[in-house]
């Protein structure tokens, strides 16, 4: 798999089976940790209205502020 830094302005996200997810705040936004082995799923709604599903790899962080997402995955 390849995995990349995702920046994306978001409509509207996803996270499919929520109890693959640890959920935390801190100064930078809102924290989703990864829990599931070897990936969890991702699914970002952009303002267009187009949908795209993204896998996490575990125990990486995907940061929410405001209206974007910062996260390192890829593109199923």
């Amino acid at each position: 798999m390849v995995y990349s830094y995702q920046v994306i302005k978001f409509q509207t996200i996803y996270f499919v089976q929520a109890v693959n997810w640890s959920q935390s705040i801190s100064d930078e936004g809102i924290l989703y940790e990864s829990l599931k082995d070897p990936f969890s799923k991702l699914i970002v709604q952009s303002p267009n209205g187009s949908k795209k599903l993204y896998h996490i790899p575990k125990d990486r962080t995907v940061v929410v502020t405001n209206d974007t997402i910062h996260f390192l995955g890829e593109s199923a």
